[in-house]
């Protein structure tokens, strides 16, 4: 693996966290302006965070992942991946192409 690499997907997965608890930060302060309880507070700001995390981890896939679908018509299989070299996303977007079962749902 390309040390470049890791070291640009460290930082965005540090700066996913660093905005999520920044999220929960700012909604925390605007909280406790109104002088919600500290138990009642922590609450707020640890699940406004996570949430913020999955949102964040969520659309971070999105935009760095590859999809293949399966090219008959109303069939629904398809293959997500991430961090795969180009002759492994061809590999799957064969498969993809040529698997053995077609189900349209």
């Amino acid at each position: 693996m390309n040390t470049s690499q890791t070291r640009r997907r460290r930082i965005v997965s540090l700066l996913t966290v660093a905005c999520a608890l920044a999220v929960g930060a700012s909604i925390g302060v605007r909280l406790a302006a109104y002088g919600v309880p500290f138990a009642l507070l922590t609450a707020c700001v640890l699940g406004i965070a996570s949430s913020s995390l999955w949102l964040f981890s969520r659309i971070e896939a999105a935009l760095t992942s590859t999809t293949h679908r399966c090219t008959a018509p109303s069939c629904t299989f398809q293959v997500r991946m991430r961090h795969v070299s180009a002759a492994e996303s061809r590999r799957w977007q064969e498969i993809a192409a040529a698997h053995p079962t077609h189900d349209s749902r």
